[in-house]
């Protein structure tokens, strides 16, 4: 278990993470005698705790276990059940009052964001989202969040922080603030979004690229462009071409999927701020990579 993971815990949930964390070797046996798996060691960890397994019949699998208050993790597997294995790994096994599941592992795991040249990543990635955006209608929906839901990060930052005097720059904040409030008001088609699409959640299977740890929230599809589009930050060591490189990505998902390019654009701006927003909330500080990154994607013409 890496540290920053264990702190990660203890600093969101405090003694029960502690508890929780202490407990992870035992739940962990218990479901490999249950499930009949045998884990390795965990993959590098975030906010859950993911381990590779063998299952009894040899085929390669991976628990993934949630800490007990996280209220993502029931619509990550409905998600997943929506998805129907299209475009995205299966649900082999489930204990969702446990917060607990065994998933089918995407083997040989290769990411996509190493994919070159970039313009061959991008129409993978395209054709990943053609086959999960499927339609969504939305009237009785009691188990995903929506859009509107996820905005409301920009009123809470207003409670806490003085607009002209926050950790964000206050012109950067109004007009992503904008942008989510004009386009919820229009009438855009719905469809169940992964959420949080980025290269090291689309990996290579012998079923083809599948996307993995959906977040499920419901909205317009350019929002996932705009999600994948602001997470590659590590490309800021491209320097000078990085908008260049941006605007292409851009210009090319609006031509395969159909999209808008300025509306892509200014989704990817107002991906790349609330981003901001919710790593001040759950880390109490500015992430001066992401802070970069929204500075650059605004200064994008196209």
């Amino acid at each position: 278990m890496n540290p920053e993971f264990r702190e990660k815990i203890i600093a969101l949930a405090g003694e029960a993470g502690k508890k929780w964390l202490d407990e992870l070797p035992n739940i962990v046996q218990s479901y490999e005698k249950q499930w009949s798996i045998t884990c390795a060691n965990p993959f590098p960890l975030s906010y859950n705790y993911v381990l590779p397994a063998i299952s009894a019949s040899g085929e390669h699998v991976v628990l993934k276990i949630s800490f007990p208050t996280n209220h993502e993790f029931a619509s990550e597997i409905e998600a997943l059940r929506f998805f129907e294995g299209i475009g995205s790994i299966k649900i082999l096994r489930e204990d969702l009052n446990n917060k607990v599941v065994l998933l089918e592992r995407a083997m040989p795991g290769s990411r996509i964001g190493d994919i070159t040249p970039d313009e061959k990543q991008i129409s993978l990635v395209s054709e990943v989202l053609k086959k999960m955006h499927k339609p969504f209608f939305s009237k009785n929906n009691r188990t995903f969040p929506t859009l509107s839901d996820w905005a409301q990060a920009f009123q809470r930052y207003r409670k806490k922080y003085e607009i002209k005097l926050g950790p964000i720059p206050q012109k950067m904040f109004e007009e992503a603030e904008d942008i989510f409030t004009q386009f919820l008001k229009e009438d855009e088609p719905s469809v169940l979004l992964h959420g949080d699409l980025h290269n090291d959640n689309v990996l290579l299977s012998d079923r083809g690229w599948l996307v993995i740890d959906p977040k499920g929230v419901i909205g317009e599809k350019g929002y996932d462009v705009g999600t994948y589009l602001r997470n590659p930050y590590t490309d800021l060591s491209k320097d000078s071409n990085y908008k260049q490189i941006e605007k292409k990505r851009i210009e090319q998902f609006s031509d395969e999927l159909g999209l808008d390019k300025q509306r892509v654009l200014q989704w990817t701006f107002a991906n790349a701020v609330i981003s901001l927003l919710w790593f001040l909330e759950d880390e109490k500080r500015i992430n001066k990579v992401y802070l970069a990154n929204a500075e650059l994607i605004s200064q994008i013409k196209l």
